[in-house]
């Protein structure tokens, strides 16, 4: 499961790793707080096309990790937690997410995520990032909720599927990755036959993904700072 990550990107940096031009228009991005340590119910800027009549566009969207389906109820006490995360394999058969997959797909950019490696009653975090530096682009689900103010709250979840061969010593699971700009732009721009859904949802397998052990003390969503990705 990524339940954690690391985004300290600017808006117009999240767009670049995402294969668009800097000054892609940017909403509700004053929302947006850099951090070591991004916990569900953070917001981050995730990047989808908006339609504009014939078109559509690009945009730069700060949005909460964790999605609150639109058909939550109004009075509804949004648990981000919930659905921080969605597993491929069964994405097309659960309500909450196959609805959004024709329009709602977007795409998340970080530096880097953490997982725990379960040792007794002792985990242990570490930190995976690619070699060069270079930031990851995941697969991700968005959505609309509307509470009982008539406040718009928009939402997403992180696509995940099977760890790779050389990660499931360490988990079972990870984010999708796209990994180049053809994947990307699949993923964010067409519709996907069966074929090309199950392609861009697979494990990576490359071994520029790379990772260390971290402090423990980044279990709690309060610390912060650099010292989250500090090698121990």
């Amino acid at each position: 499961m990524c339940g954690r990550a690391r985004c300290t990107l600017a808006s117009h940096e999240v767009a670049q790793a995402c294969g668009f031009p800097a000054n892609v228009r940017s909403v509700d991005s004053e929302r947006y707080r850099p951090s070591y340590n991004v916990a569900p119910g953070s917001y981050l800027p995730v990047v989808h096309y908006e339609s504009k009549e014939s078109s559509k566009e690009p945009v730069v969207h700060c949005m909460k990790w964790g999605l609150v389906p639109s058909f939550t109820k109004k009075g509804t006490k949004p648990d981000h937690y919930r659905m921080f995360n969605a597993r491929s394999e069964s994405v097309r058969q659960k309500s909450s997410f196959s609805r959004l997959l024709s329009k709602h797909r977007c795409l998340v950019s970080a530096e880097g995520f953490y997982e725990w490696k379960k040792d007794g009653a002792k985990k242990q975090p570490y930190y995976l990032h690619f070699e060069d530096g270079h930031p990851l682009v995941f697969a991700a689900l968005y959505d609309c909720w509307e509470n009982s103010e008539g406040e718009s709250l928009y939402t997403f979840t992180i696509l995940t599927t099977r760890s790779s061969q050389h990660v499931e010593w360490l988990h079972d699971r990870m984010p999708v990755i796209l990994d180049n700009a053809e994947s990307i732009h699949a993923w964010i721009d067409q519709e996907l036959a069966e074929l090309e859904f199950q392609k861009l949802l697979r494990p990576y397998e490359g071994h520029d993904l790379v990772w260390y052990p971290v402090t423990p003390a980044m279990g709690k969503p309060s610390f912060d700072g650099p010292q989250c990705v500090e090698e121990v």
